[in-house]
């Protein structure tokens, strides 16, 4: 699967499902690839053009809702900045990470992070790594 290289700048965000929240933070199993597929899915946060963070996720909501995805009460969504998630794989001497518009028909914002396997869990852990709760919304507005 090859899309665009999303920009360094730009962010992805990332549903976690309730039982992959821990104290209103993303576990590392919120990361993890699924043995069935070769990239981790993300939404890629500036596609809709909305500047600021708040009305960004809300779209976001706004797509899951529309594709017919049930968000959970518990769940959350955790932003991730486009650099800092490519910077990984040089930090811990690995293959390239990408980010890229990977846009499907009933989501055009769907975006994804390839270059590890359902096996790498360090990528993973990673990842988890970055987020900080200031980058961790609620999946319901309400």
């Amino acid at each position: 699967m090859n899309g665009k290289p999303l920009p360094d700048d730009d962010h992805v965000i990332r549903y976690c499902k309730p039982t992959a929240v821990e104290d209103d933070l993303p576990s590392v199993s919120a990361f993890k690839i699924r043995a069935n597929e070769d990239h981790l899915s993300v939404n890629w946060l500036e596609y809709f053009g909305v500047l600021d963070r708040p009305t960004a996720v809300q779209r976001i909501r706004e797509a899951f809702h529309a594709k017919g995805f049930q968000l959970r009460k518990n769940g959350r969504f955790a932003v991730l900045n486009v650099d800092d998630i490519r910077s990984i794989a040089q930090d811990i001497a690995y293959n390239s990470l990408r980010v890229e518009h990977l846009p499907l028909e009933d989501d055009p914002s769907h975006a994804g992070i390839l270059g590890y396997s359902p096996e790498d869990i360090a990528i993973a852990t990673e990842i988890k790594a970055l987020v900080g709760i200031e980058d961790v919304y609620r999946a319901l507005s309400k």
